[in-house]
């Protein structure tokens, strides 16, 4: 009798989990899941200082400047959206911005914490343009 609970219990649970993750519920970021503009931050945070230990002072700092970053993207593909959406130049502004922010980001470490950063940055897969 317990294992035909069991059993049921686990085909109950299949059977609410697969369709669940085939629409983008299965975690990480992938399968058409948007992530908020939070956890966007965080995920680029936790890439870009992977290994690199921030004072209370530099995270901070990060955060003010991550948010600010977003902010400014999130106005620039607004501005894209509405005016038609040329995907080469939002894509290059994008860079752009990304490389400010990293420039802004870096003025906040040490030299020791910049070296790490760079390779960081180098390690991001760049399929969408980068961070």
């Amino acid at each position: 009798m317990k294992n035909t609970i069991r059993m049921f219990v686990a085909a109950a649970a299949l059977a609410i989990a697969v369709p669940a993750y085939a629409q983008g519920g299965g975690g990480g970021g992938g399968g058409g899941m948007q992530m908020s503009p939070a956890e966007r931050m965080a995920r680029q945070k936790e890439q870009l200082f992977k290994d690199i230990t921030l004072t209370a002072a530099q995270s901070a700092k990060v955060d003010t400047i991550m948010m600010q970053a977003a902010a400014k993207q999130q106005e620039a593909m607004a501005a894209a959206r509405s005016g038609g959406g040329d995907m080469a130049a939002m894509r290059e502004s994008m860079q752009k911005m990304n490389a400010e922010r990293n420039e802004a980001l870096k003025a906040a470490l040490t030299d020791d914490q910049k070296k790490k950063f760079d390779e960081n940055v180098a390690a991001i897969p760049q399929r969408r343009g980068g961070l």
